[in-house]
């Protein structure tokens, strides 16, 4: 009979051989061959990330000054980005990807399972929305205040479920149009709300924006999964300003008259896509 200490001996070797044979496999693959599956993929959702990458020591690629583009322009300026292979998974049989980033003042970290029911977690704090490049390319608006956020997701047979909680504090935002539509102009709002995801569905639940002189709800489907960025958005903005507030921006609130539920509540529909979010 096998002891135990021999068992665990023997699992540990074929651990520490299976990390060796890993190691060895990256260190001989060339970095131009890494970069081109990156855009490759990366092309796949209309992205390009520039520039290349760089090999680390351990298994995993980095970038210095990095910005993820669409072809409307910068959508994330990266200080420094890290994509690495976490080796003690492995002892476990599972494929886990680790990224950190630090972007527009803050850090962002988060783990990708490439195997197993932990699909993703992720934790976000102290990023500054001036410094994303993303609401002036594809808003085409100025932005303040600052992004929190985590989350976990798992997958199972019917698909992905979980949650992402959202916290942007101070929140400002001037010059947003949608199409052919303009929203008002905003500032310091408190604003708090989250994503679920429910067998592969994701839905933003009542993520509401309250400051001076206005109330707004912002609700809805949004896609999730690699194809997130160019599936269709079904979201609905609720806006309730104070009549002080509308006084200020009544140009604004003329042009969405169309949208008025009731006196003093605008129900707005966006549409389009997260990189072309649109008003119809």
């Amino acid at each position: 009979m096998i002891s135990f200490r021999r068992l665990l001996r023997g699992l540990c070797l074929c651990a520490g051989g299976l990390c060796l044979l890993l190691f060895l496999t990256y260190l001989f693959i060339p970095a131009g061959r890494i970069n081109t599956f990156i855009s490759q993929y990366l092309a796949g959702q209309g992205l390009t990330l520039a520039p290349d990458a760089r090999k680390t020591l351990l298994p995993g690629v980095s970038w210095t000054n990095a910005l993820l583009s669409s072809e409307q322009g910068g959508l994330v300026h990266f200080d420094r980005l890290w994509v690495r292979l976490r080796l003690l998974p492995l002892l476990t049989g599972r494929i886990v990807a680790g990224a950190s980033a630090q972007l527009a003042g803050g850090r962002l970290d988060l783990l990708a399972g490439v195997t197993g029911r932990d699909v993703l977690s992720l934790h976000a704090d102290g990023i500054s929305l001036a410094g994303v490049p993303f609401f002036k390319s594809v808003l085409g608006a100025r932005a303040g205040g600052s992004l929190w956020s985590e989350g976990h997701i798992t997958g199972s047979a019917q698909g992905m479920n979980g949650q992402l909680k959202l916290e942007l504090r101070q929140l400002e935002l001037s010059g947003v149009k949608l199409g052919a539509f303009a929203l008002p102009d905003v500032s310091n709002l408190r604003s708090q709300g989250m994503v679920r995801i429910s067998n592969g569905r994701g839905r933003l639940e009542s993520f509401t924006l309250q400051g001076d002189g206005i109330y707004m709800r912002l609700s809805g489907e949004i896609p999730a999964g690699a194809t997130a960025l160019n599936a269709p958005l079904n979201l609905t903005l609720e806006i309730m300003p104070k009549a002080e507030f509308m006084e200020k921006q009544k140009l604004v609130f003329m042009l969405l008259t169309k949208f008025m539920a009731s006196p003093g509540v605008y129900r707005v529909p966006i549409r389009g896509t997260l990189l072309k979010p649109e008003i119809l």
